[in-house]
């Protein structure tokens, strides 16, 4: 059952279905013939055997043949992880979707015997399926075996390096989902990123730490453009932003983003002894940001987020230079041990290659 239930999720997730009359053989026709049934008529069949007629999930065809061999449908639901009415509701709709009846409620929930041939055929059915099944994930890990995907995390610069990798990555890769909520590495606990580029690790002793104790690599990679965000009418607004007109400022900070280390990089960017005061911002996702009122405070963040969130909103402006020169954060390139991985050479080959020729 542990395969039928990791398929019938596969089913269920993305709506495939299968068409039983595909696997209904003459048999079931025959018997539900010979009894007369009346709710299976040849009218009905040939409309149900063309193209008109509703798609049975496959997911409904597993749960039947795992009610027919438990001794009751509680048996069969608890086995299914799926809660008991609505087992029953899913067995109702597939023996209205056949047109003839599979059990005898009159009889403990007992199987037909259109039931018996139908479980047979059904049988056999998810054995060539299963089998299908193991052969395309077999095929499917030998692939990755010889050609396997690299994993990748982008925490900055997302848009410039997606859009490098795709024109000059020669490797099989894919993006790495990531949760602001989560710590910064935890994409590599879970095995769901091969590389990643982040906030540099030389300004984040425990982070570095973290990284070294799980064996990670990291490097310089350039720099990341920030700005400054602020409301029209805010006194930083007039004029032109200098680090002693910033002196004392007080800075607003998500608490969906690593709130410290943050902190850590914006105080290495605008230099010590500025007196620089910060307040979280409460807020459930990123979403929210569209809508935050900085009030009295500014936004300090990567550059190509603020032109997302603030660029067309009015009554903000964003700036990007202080004391006339570019607002830069320091950004590391973390990978896991090429021993462990070295499908991951050529893309690192990219990442370095994009910084030669001029890639912040």
């Amino acid at each position: 059952m542990r395969q039928g239930r990791a398929f019938a999720f596969f089913i269920r997730r993305f709506d495939l279905a299968s068409q039983v009359g595909c696997f209904a053989c003459e048999e079931v026709r025959e018997a539900v013939a010979g009894k007369g049934d009346t709710r299976y008529h040849q009218g009905e069949c040939s409309d149900r055997d063309g193209r008109g007629r509703d798609a049975v999930k496959l997911e409904h065809i597993r749960e039947f043949v795992a009610s027919a061999r438990c001794d009751s449908f509680q048996e069969a639901a608890d086995g299914l992880y799926v809660a008991r009415p609505t087992l029953s509701n899913h067995m109702r709709g597939l023996e209205q979707e056949l047109g003839f009846a599979l059990f005898d409620r009159s009889d403990s929930n007992e199987l037909t015997e259109t039931g018996m041939v139908f479980l047979d055929g059904m049988e056999r059915a998810l054995e060539v399926i299963d089998s299908g099944l193991e052969r395309c994930h077999a095929l499917a890990d030998l692939r990755e075996e010889q050609d396997p995907v690299v994993n990748i995390s982008l925490r900055c610069s997302v848009f410039e390096l997606r859009a490098m990798l795709e024109k000059s990555c020669p490797c099989r890769y894919a993006f790495a989902s990531y949760d602001n909520k989560r710590p910064m590495l935890y994409p590599f606990t879970q095995e769901g990123a091969d590389v990643m580029v982040m906030y540099d690790l030389d300004l984040l002793p425990s982070l570095r730490a973290e990284a070294a104790g799980m064996g990670l690599r990291y490097e310089r990679y350039g720099h990341e453009p920030c700005a400054i965000a602020m409301r029209k009418d805010h006194p930083l607004a007039q004029g032109p932003l200098t680090r002693e007109r910033l002196r004392g400022v007080e800075i607003a900070q998500l608490d969906v983003i690593e709130s410290e280390s943050w902190k850590r990089i914006i105080v290495h960017m605008l230099g010590d002894g500025m007196d620089l005061r910060f307040h979280l911002i409460p807020m459930d996702n990123l979403l929210s940001f569209w809508t935050v009122d900085l009030g009295d405070s500014i936004f300090i963040s990567i550059k190509s987020m603020l032109s997302q969130y603030f660029a067309r909103r009015e009554g903000y402006v964003i700036r990007d230079l202080v004391d006339d020169a570019p607002l830069l954060m320091p950004r590391s390139l973390v990978y896991r041990p090429i021993s462990e991985r070295p499908c991951i050479v050529p893309v690192l080959e990219a990442f370095r290659e994009h910084l030669s020729r001029g890639g912040l």
